[in-house]
């Protein structure tokens, strides 16, 4: 049932604080009103994207569509696979079976990437790269799917990945520079560049090196478009901004829509063909990040944005996002994946001086420009969650257990709970950073309140010794798999 009037803020535990139980016990309150929003077909299941009545954005091909893994079925499949995980309850997993089971049975095929890319982009960020991307498209389906075939042994679900992995080369052409395939005109993580990272996945889960043959191609038309930073190191554009409002020659030099994201592609890459141009790349990527990073070793942070032909305009020095797609969270995981990779400890510093910078900016307690009431993985709290557990993991320093902690209570502490219904718990968020009013409670993985409570459980899991599928981010660090 849609839960729209009489909800009831939470009362912050004063005297004892919140333990591994609270973070439990509201993550299985989630999962309960999630299973409120379901729909069982003669397939399987999917649930809602938000509640009926609510203004939230929908239907929108980039990433509200009911099953995608940012806000759909996809995504709420990992969050209740991860639930499994957590606390050993079979109905969690038979969810995750109906999401894949539904998926699978109502498959689009090759043809679904022509299709979208010819139709109109309409909604909030009408870019058609972003439209069939990993988030959106079938790609997030297939890293679903590979996931429940390693928890479960089920091969279907790996055939399910091959499946998805064929026809997105299926759907590739020659890019247009005549260097490597393409898909769209969009080079970026959340775009043609995440089919890289997907169709490593699927070469790791099959040895099958056409796989790791057409991830190459693609990167290779990507690395056709490096250019030398005029601050040190390498930069790509990636995609043209004015697509989205911004001037000509605006870049993005974070994770998801910039060279972050591009230099952890190449990373991951190096280490799956052993090509050492691709180690070369993501070196000059991170260089470049270095370059234009503000701050010190008690927190850094880089730049939401920048102009490197402009320099009237230059760096965005005042304005920093702080979770996942343009901050930190995100911009850690190409450092941390050259420290694995080369062993040098430079790397793993800058991990450690990046997350620091969350906490300089005033996160978790305090909101700020690039850190709103969003309540999601992406550009929220939850993602900050799941950085600091995986850092605590990664550097066995307390201080980031401490930081975990914070935001798990910050997290609790926005959570509501209706009035009819306290069994269930969800939360409320301006997706869009730039329409404040527009405040929803999204149930996805990474729009929303499936985040909130999954980032929660793994806290859980990091405290209880319990070991939980990686999102996807982190699947590629040693020891994921």
């Amino acid at each position: 049932m849609a839960q729209t009037i009489g909800y009831r803020a939470q009362t912050p535990q004063v005297f004892r604080g919140n333990g591994v139980a609270d973070y439990l016990r509201a993550a299985e309150q989630t999962a309960a009103w999630i299973r409120s929003h379901e729909h069982v077909t003669e397939h399987g299941k999917y649930w809602d994207v938000f509640p009926a009545g609510q203004n939230g954005f929908a239907p929108d091909v980039m990433v509200f569509g009911r099953r995608c893994l940012y806000s759909g079925a996809a995504g709420i499949g990992i969050f209740f696979l991860r639930m499994y995980e957590a606390t050993g309850d079979a109905s969690y997993l038979a969810d995750a079976r109906a999401a894949a089971d539904e998926l699978i049975a109502t498959a689009t095929g090759s043809e679904w990437y022509e299709q979208t890319l010819s139709s109109k982009i309409g909604g909030v960020i009408p870019v058609p790269g972003w439209a069939i991307g990993y988030s959106n498209g079938p790609a997030g389906e297939g890293l679903f799917a590979l996931d429940l075939a390693a928890a479960t042994g089920e091969t279907r679900y790996r055939d399910y990945a091959v499946k998805v992995a064929d026809d997105l080369l299926h759907a590739a052409h020659p890019a247009p520079s005549g260097v490597g395939i393409a898909w769209s005109d969009q080079e970026d993580l959340v775009a043609d560049g995440g089919f890289d990272f997907y169709l490593v996945r699927v070469y790791r889960a099959t040895g099958e090196r056409r796989y790791l043959d057409a991830a190459c191609a693609a990167a290779d038309r990507i690395a056709a478009s490096a250019k030398p930073s005029p601050h040190g190191g390498t930069y790509w554009e990636l995609l043209d901004l004015s697509l989205i409002g911004f001037p000509k020659g605006t870049t993005f030099p974070n994770y998801s829509h910039g060279t972050a994201g591009t230099a952890w592609m190449f990373a991951l890459l190096y280490d799956a063909s052993g090509d050492e141009r691709y180690l070369e790349l993501a070196r000059e990527g991170v260089e470049y990040l270095k370059a234009i990073a503000v701050g010190d070793e008690t927190g850094m942070l880089v730049p939401y944005q920048d102009h490197p032909a402009d320099p009237g305009h230059g760096l965005t020095r005042d304005h920093f996002y702080l979770s996942t797609c343009h901050g930190p969270v995100g911009t850690v995981l190409p450092f941390r994946l050259l420290f694995e990779l080369t062993g040098e400890e430079s790397y793993r510093d800058w991990c450690i001086w990046l997350s620091r910078g969350i906490i300089r900016a005033g996160a978790p307690e305090h909101l700020s420009w690039g850190l709103w009431n969003s309540n999601c993985q992406c550009c929220g709290t939850p993602g900050i969650l799941e950085h600091f557990v995986e850092m605590f993991e990664f550097t066995g320093e307390p201080e980031f257990l401490g930081y975990a902690r914070r935001t798990a209570d910050r997290i609790l502490a926005d959570s509501f709970q209706a009035d009819d219904a306290p069994a269930y718990r969800s939360w409320f968020g301006a997706w869009t950073r730039t329409i404040p009013e527009r405040v929803v409670s999204y149930l996805g993985l990474y729009s929303g309140s499936a985040g909130c409570a999954s980032s929660l459980a793994r806290l859980y899991a990091d405290r209880t010794g319990k070991r939980l599928t990686p999102l996807y981010e982190y699947a590629f660090f040693r020891g994921a798999e």
